[in-house]
């Protein structure tokens, strides 16, 4: 398979299968309230269990999906395809367009980001 581009409905249905932990078809159908039908949910939420997106198991007669973990996909993960296909693997470019387009950062989400760039710097300085 080529280069797999995510959708403005697979976002959501990523999201609201994040948000919800485990779900089915019609959880996510009912989270998304969207006018999209069951069979089209349950197409895509398919195909991103075959990308190795979503994890399902069969439950009766239906399958529950949940949020592959990282460690067990496959293939790159979402925002590393992002950053490699926007922003040309640069997490830096990445970040800096995040912040510039938030509408309003509170001082908290600045403090936590600086928390972060701290905790990774350390992580790189252990490892290097």
């Amino acid at each position: 398979m080529g280069q797999f581009a995510f959708g403005e409905l697979e976002l959501s249905i990523l999201k609201a299968v994040r948000e919800l932990g485990r779900a089915t078809v019609h959880e996510v159908l009912k989270k998304l309230a969207s006018k999209r039908s069951y069979t089209t949910i349950m197409t895509v939420m398919s195909r991103l269990a075959e990308k190795g997106e979503l994890a399902r198991e069969k439950q009766g007669k239906q399958y529950v999906y949940w949020i592959t973990p990282h460690k067990e996909r496959a293939s790159k993960g979402l925002l590393k395809r992002i950053q490699d296909r926007l922003f040309g693997g640069k997490g830096a470019a990445m970040v800096s367009y995040l912040i510039e387009v938030s509408e309003e950062m509170s001082d908290q989400e600045l403090c936590e980001i600086e928390s972060m760039i701290q905790q990774k710097r350390q992580q790189s300085k252990k490892n290097g």
